[in-house]
């Protein structure tokens, strides 16, 4: 498996996310708000699940601790990719 070429959930990627004991998903940006471009949640690394996925990849489980919450919540990187708003522009990271 060549790693190098496997992305890595970092601030400034469009994230989708398994949560696993419900199966659901859900896509958002990983790191902070871009502008007014796009209509997606943005989750800060500071966050329960984005400090969890961070440096995660796709295919890795990881567990994020909620706060005041006894249970643990496992999620699931499905996949990571850069984020562009929708001008089209890059995001920084």
């Amino acid at each position: 498996m060549d790693y190098d070429a496997e992305p890595v959930a970092t601030a400034g990627m469009l994230v989708t996310i398994r949560y696993d004991d419900s199966g659901e998903t859900e896509t958002f940006v990983l790191g902070r708000r871009f502008g007014k471009h796009t209509d997606l949640p943005v989750y800060s690394t500071l966050s329960p699940v984005g400090r969890a996925i961070l440096g995660a990849r796709p295919g890795e489980r990881r567990i994020a601790m909620i706060p005041h919450d006894t249970r643990p919540m496992p999620v699931t990187l499905l996949s990571a990719e850069p984020f562009a708003d929708r001008a089209g522009h890059q995001v920084p990271s």
